[in-house]
């Protein structure tokens, strides 16, 4: 819950966001300010790296075995 409120504010909505990978759960939500909050947890063993796409532009991460990571995107970032 923790991870939440550090990075979701209050009055956020929950945007649409989907994993390829069944050991990959992730949820997203765009708060009032602009920001982006993406939510990724990794339920394997093992690490997994993935790509973040958003419209259309990609970021390579790297989620370590049973972490759950929050990455934020700025408003200025999020390019039509």
């Amino acid at each position: 819950m923790g991870q939440f409120s550090k990075f979701v504010h209050p009055g956020a909505k929950r945007i649409i966001s989907s994993a390829n990978r069944d050991q990959l759960e992730t949820t997203a939500f765009e708060n009032t300010d602009g920001t982006v909050a993406v939510i990724v947890m990794n339920q394997s063993d093992k690490p997994l790296g993935y790509h973040l796409w958003i419209h259309g532009n990609a970021a390579y991460i790297n989620s370590l075995p049973h972490s759950i990571a929050t990455i934020v995107i700025p408003k200025n970032k999020l390019i039509n």
